[in-house]
């Protein structure tokens, strides 16, 4: 069963779909602030050894993956497809961070949204059953 408007704005989604992983890799500066405990990693040089800020927010996508792949001990070729963002044009960073674990990969590009939009398009892909991770 496919999942299921309630009006306009609402999907109801049959199977529940859940995280069962996350990564959190970040800069200096986050490091230094009050969530610090949280984070999986931190990096001390903000540009993580790149020439350019976009390089380093690659690796620091590309450190995320392997991060979470890590945790669930899942390979890549587990991953159906891979939902993520950022803010540069034609989403550069994330492409070039999950290129190299050939994981299917869907940009989205939506600001402050991105995150949200990368859960619910990913939630509905896996009820959907068009993915099962």
């Amino acid at each position: 069963m496919s999942p299921k408007r309630i009006g306009k704005n609402v999907i109801l989604l049959n199977n529940r779909p859940s995280i069962i992983g996350n990564a959190a890799v970040v800069g200096k500066k986050e490091g230094e602030g009050p969530l610090s405990h949280e984070f999986d990693k931190v990096f001390e040089d903000e540009f993580l050894g790149k020439e350019t800020f976009e390089k380093a927010e690659s690796e620091l996508v590309k450190e995320a993956v392997k991060t979470a792949l890590s945790k669930t001990e899942l390979l890549p070729e587990d991953i159906d497809c891979c939902f993520s963002g950022d803010l540069l044009n034609q989403c550069i960073s994330s492409s070039f961070g999950i290129r190299d674990s050939n994981i299917p990969f869907f940009g989205v590009f939506g600001a402050c949204s991105t995150f949200v939009e990368s859960i619910i398009l990913g939630s509905m892909t896996i009820d959907g059953d068009f993915a099962s991770k």
